[in-house]
Formats: C-alpha cells, sequence, structure tokens
C-alpha cells in the first residue's frame, strides 16, 4: 500500500497525529515552517482514522508522529529538523 505519493511534481508529507500529543504539535509546526521554504502538500492524518492505522501498521511505528515525504517513511517520535531538510533539499534537486 502506497501512502503519500509525488502529486504531479508536488511532494506530499503526511502528518499522523493524535490528540493531545506534543510531539506531534511539535511536527505540525515544524512542517508548517518549512513549508515557507520548499514545495511541499502537507496532509494531516488522524491515527484513529482507517487510513492513520493502516499507516501504523505498514510503517510498524511504535508512537506517533508518524512522518512520511513522498510516500517514504521519514521517522516516527520527535521530528529531526535536519533530516527533515535534508530530505525536502535532495527531493528539490531531483526536481530540477
Amino acid at each position: 500500500m502506497s501512502f503519500g505519493a509525488a502529486v504531479g511534481h508536488i511532494t506530499e508529507i503526511i502528518l499522523v497525529e493524535t490528540e493531545g500529543c506534543h510531539l506531534c504539535e511539535d511536527a505540525a509546526a515544524t512542517l508548517e515552517a518549512a513549508a515557507g521554504e520548499h514545495h511541499f502538500q502537507l496532509r494531516r492524518v488522524d491515527l484513529a482514522s482507517d487510513e492513520g492505522r493502516a499507516i501504523l501498521r505498514a510503517h510498524r511505528a511504535p508512537m506517533p508522529p508518524i512522518v512520511l515525504v513522498g510516500g517514504e517513511l521519514l521517522g516516527w517520535g520527535r521530528l529531526s529538523r535536519g533530516k527533515l531538510r535534508h530530505r525536502l533539499d535532495a527531493l528539490e534537486i531531483c526536481d530540477r
């Protein structure tokens, strides 16, 4: 099952989150800030939804948030800003 593949030339980032999760709130703020510097579509998915549970199972993430970039797992738990920046920079080089 594929989640968050590139939509046209716009990369989709999926943030799987749950209510009351401070790491989820931090990841959302980081991704929203990154949207000012990089071109991507952010889609937020509730962990309790069918899609959220499917992503959790598919990637065997032990905790939220779960972040997928272009359908590939970037990470879970505390979002690494450096890892995110590196992945987004690499995607922009590929799109040129």
